[in-house]
């Protein structure tokens, strides 16, 4: 009996594959993102999305044969979540930063099968005789199963915390091109025009889009600064958004604004570096006080408690 359904199982789940690969049952874009495409915003923001993505298992036969159903559940959670008003409404634009290539779909199926691993790994060890506190419970495989289902939630922010600080990193370069550009007689269209030219790196990215963009005519230079501050989520980038905005409309010096701002994100960096340098410090406490200082006292205490009690002969 067991074996005509495993059979049948498997029949069901080939078939399913190969229907699913037909070109005539792929989903065709929307009106609308044909139309977004047009622009060059819509054109990065696709080939972001639909960049060629790392493989998820090291056999190419797991590859073709479980990320399909990982991606097709994955999608299936999340347009579930959509409707329940239970997932983030940004969560293709955080994932555009922090993770590009990924879209939803994966992430959530990316979700359960963390999740479903670490679900089952505790009753495989119950089953193997793996418990040196007794049998594993019910509740810490359910607590398996949800520290698995957040595992990409903290993967995905930790990669937008390196984001924002490579952002924090190199916007005081950028400040002073700007600053220089400006001291020079550019325009602000010019001096931002000039540090896309100069910039390397995430922040280089993002103004050579801003230009790209100003220059096809689809925004403006205010706009695209305004847009780009506003993904990257940096309090630092909304302040130059605001600086360039101002000295465009109201005349006012750009060259003094930006070298103002460059002093602030250089303390800023300054604080941030020596935060991290107090974590390191609290970091180190660890391994020092779990294995270091018990061997520490052991070395010491050994030969004066030997001599106290009279062990030694």
């Amino acid at each position: 009996m067991v074996v005509p359904l495993a059979l049948g199982g498997m029949l069901g789940l080939g078939l399913w594959l190969m229907l699913t690969s037909l070109p005539w049952l792929t989903p065709r874009p929307s009106l609308s993102e044909r139309l977004n495409l047009l622009t060059a915003r819509g054109r990065l923001e696709h080939d972001r999305q639909h960049a060629r993505t790392a493989p998820l298992f090291k056999s190419l036969f797991l590859e073709r044969l479980l990320r399909p159903v990982m991606e097709d559940a994955g999608g299936l959670l999340a347009r579930l979540m959509t409707r329940t008003g239970i997932s983030s409404g940004d969560l293709e634009r955080r994932l555009a930063l922090g993770w590009p290539g990924m879209d939803p779909p994966h992430f959530y199926g990316q979700k359960l099968t963390t999740g479903t691993f670490l679900l089952l790994f505790f009753p495989l060890l119950n089953l193997f005789g793996v418990h040196p506190f007794g049998a594993w419970p019910v509740w810490v495989w359910l607590g398996g199963f949800a520290a698995g289902f957040a595992m990409p939630d903290w993967m995905l922010e930790a990669r937008l915390q390196r984001r924002r600080c490579t952002v924090l990193m190199e916007l005081p370069a950028m400040l002073d091109v700007l600053a220089i550009a400006a001291s020079a007689g550019m325009s602000p269209e010019q001096a931002l025009h000039e540090a896309s030219r100069q910039m390397r790196g995430t922040l280089g990215d993002d103004l050579n889009e801003v230009v790209l963009e100003a220059g096809l005519g689809t925004t403006t230079y205010a706009e695209g600064l305004r847009w780009m501050a506003e993904r990257e989520q940096v309090p630092e980038m909304i302040a130059l958004a605001d600086a360039w905005h101002a000295a465009l409309e109201q005349g006012l010096p750009l060259s003094h604004s930006m070298l103002t701002l460059a002093e602030t994100v250089r303390e800023r960096k300054r604080a941030r570096l020596l935060e991290e340098g107090g974590k390191t410090s609290v970091r180190m406490l660890f391994p020092v006080a779990l294995f270091i200082f018990p061997v520490f006292i052991v070395v010491l205490l050994y030969p004066a408690g030997v001599e106290l009690l009279g062990l030694g002969g």
